[in-house]
């Protein structure tokens, strides 16, 4: 009961951090331009090459690049929020002077995943809907999406299964930026950008050269676009619970391998005096 009082305390204090800079609907408005830039730039892109190329342009691919580029964005938006928030706290020196939970600093930064994970659900979401409509109106085609009752709880369901993986990623993330400083910052720019080609994200992972495509392949992220698309395009029920389910097995798999590997480098970091629950 402790551990879900203290996620949920830094949950709500993930959402103040965030949101309260501002009216929430501002910055809830302010956070969905930035999905929505992306999703627009990619798909526009697909249109004027195709376009230009003599290549017969396919609503059913424009879906493919507009659902992918946004749900990337969606995970990218927030996986990296463990490494924020450590980074923050090491830099403004919060952690060797704040309580942050009765365990472990690794509940406080689940707590700020989730945050972030409800933010960015409502920004990517309303960046989908806006760019689908603004993408009809521009390009004088429709985007075939499939939205029904079933393919939205579908979404969400996708969404809820790809947490442990993106939680696991910061945990990872996190565990370095407990003990080390270079690239602290910036090492979420780097592992994004690696994201974006092995998630399948704007292209078919097995593109790649073997035996890079077969990894890329069943990441827990791949699984999970593959997923949405499955509800959201093609309509294969069948194929959205084979990928589902990869999805949740890697990412709990990925989540446990990096709650080991973040625990281990909290301790080192007590032990440094990068947190010292003693001055609490």
């Amino acid at each position: 009961m402790k551990s879900t009082r203290s996620v949920f305390a830094s949950a709500w204090m993930g959402i103040q951090h965030d949101l309260a800079w501002t009216t929430p609907p501002l910055s809830l408005a302010l956070r969905a331009v930035a999905p929505f830039a992306s999703a627009m730039t990619v798909s526009i892109i697909y249109w004027f090459g195709t376009t230009n190329s003599g290549v017969v342009f396919s609503p059913a691919k424009l879906a493919y690049v507009l659902v992918g580029s946004t749900l990337y964005a969606h995970v990218a938006s927030y996986a990296w929020v463990p490494t924020i928030a450590i980074a923050e706290g090491k830099n403004l020196s919060v952690f060797p002077h704040i309580y942050l939970t009765a365990r472990s600093t690794a509940l406080y930064v689940a707590g700020r995943t989730l945050s972030a994970f409800a933010i960015s659900t409502t920004t990517s979401l309303a960046a989908l809907a806006v760019a689908t409509f603004t993408l009809a109106g521009f390009l004088a085609t429709s985007v075939p999406l499939i939205i029904t009752p079933t393919s939205v709880l579908l979404l969400g369901v996708a969404l809820v299964a790809n947490i442990p993986a993106a939680l696991g990623l910061g945990y990872f993330l996190g565990a370095y930026s407990l003990y080390a400083s270079k690239f602290e910052w910036s090492l979420p720019g780097y592992v994004a950008g690696l994201l974006m080609v092995f998630s399948g994200a704007l292209f078919p992972p097995t593109i790649l050269p073997y035996p890079v495509s077969a990894g890329a392949t069943y990441l827990p992220f791949t699984q999970f676009i593959a997923a949405t698309r499955d509800a959201l395009i093609y309509n294969q029920v069948g194929d959205y619970f084979y990928s589902l389910s990869i999805c949740v097995a890697g990412g709990l798999l990925l989540l446990g391998a990096s709650l080991w590997v973040y625990l281990a480098a909290e301790r080192k970091a007590r032990k440094d005096g990068v947190i010292d629950r003693r001055l609490a």
